[in-house]
């Protein structure tokens, strides 16, 4: 009779925990991250490196262009020998400029998560503080989920907040 009083008591006690309510929130991070004010700076900054890539591909096109007007003007005058090293000037050339562009959206996009890495960082941050703060379980973004109950909480201006601390 005692071991039965015990396990009924662990029992118990064991889904207490249970009968709590379990804390659910969400949030808009991507709401977050447009009214953040580093978002403006990141932005131009990822803008100014974009427009140096430009720069140098225009440059690079211009200097293509050069090489074909040259061509074309003197093909005529050229020796055969004259003429393939030429064409193989602006084949080559017109490679530089592909592998360039490839290279370039490369750069431009680690360009852009180093910028914006840090804001994301601080918005996950500040998510998992009112998390802990106000004792939920999960905290999930509604830009990833199709559907949120009614008692899931809106923590999104409690962020809001805790990143203008």
């Amino acid at each position: 009779m005692k071991k039965i009083l015990i396990i009924v008591l662990a029992l118990s006690f064991g889904f207490s925990g249970f009968s709590q309510k379990l804390k659910f929130g969400h949030v808009n991070s991507d709401e977050i991250f447009s009214s953040m004010p580093e978002k403006e700076q990141a932005a131009r900054a990822v803008e100014q490196f974009a427009r140096q890539l430009e720069e140098q591909l225009m440059s690079l096109n211009k200097e293509l262009e050069q090489k074909y007007n040259d061509y074309m003007e003197k093909v005529e005058t050229f020796s055969p020998s004259i003429k393939q090293m030429r064409e193989e000037e602006i084949t080559n050339l017109q490679q530089r400029i592909q592998i360039f562009q490839m290279r370039a959206q490369e750069d431009l996009q680690a360009k852009e998560q180093e910028v914006l890495e840090p804001i994301y960082q601080k918005i996950t941050n500040a998510i998992k503080e009112i998390g802990e703060e106000k004792g939920f379980l999960y905290i999930f973004d509604v830009n990833s989920f199709y559907y949120h109950s009614q008692e899931s909480i809106d923590l999104t201006e409690d962020v809001r907040a805790k990143l203008k601390e």
